[in-house]
């Protein structure tokens, strides 16, 4: 299972609604993902076959972020949380779980930021000519659930151009 859908508005903590979105964002981004990683879990256990679970964090899990992504940052570290303890309670039931950690990506999602600031301000903050686009991160999500890398299970990848280095 891979878990990829999310949302990362903008929300300055004066923006009338702040805590409104707070919830949408947790509910999107850490709720959903959680109850979808237990159904897996779930199913995992009763067919006895184990399985492999791909969560897609941010790198703002591990370095935070501005105040406008806040609540998107909080999230993040919540999935990462998430994915550590099932890799590390279902192990033994052969079910793995691995993160990727993206800093931006050239998606829908980074419409609003791509607006907001330009292309040139978000390339300033990694270190190769291009943002990152899912071509990028798809192949590491292949490799993570073809069983080639179970070893690394509750191991966080980043794929995020050198924007943050842990």
């Amino acid at each position: 299972m891979v878990n990829n859908a999310g949302i990362c508005p903008l929300v300055p903590l004066d923006t009338e609604g702040w805590i409104e979105r707070w919830d949408e964002v947790m509910a999107v981004n850490l709720r959903a993902v959680g109850i979808l990683c237990r159904e897996a879990v779930l199913y995992f256990r009763k067919r006895g076959a184990g399985g492999r679970i791909v969560n897609i964090a941010s790198r703002a899990a591990y370095r935070g972020d501005t105040e406008e992504y806040l609540c998107y940052a909080a999230s993040k570290g919540g999935v990462v949380s998430l994915s550590k303890s099932i890799a590390r309670d279902f192990g033994k039931d052969d079910i793995k779980c691995f993160v990727i950690a993206p800093g931006w990506v050239k998606t829908d999602m980074a419409k609003e930021a791509l607006e907001q600031y330009g292309e040139a301000a978000l390339l300033e903050g990694i270190a190769l000519k291009r943002l990152t686009e899912p071509t990028d991160i798809s192949p590491m999500v292949t490799f993570l659930l073809s069983g080639l890398a179970d070893h690394v299970t509750g191991a966080t990848i980043d794929v995020n151009a050198a924007s943050y280095v842990h």
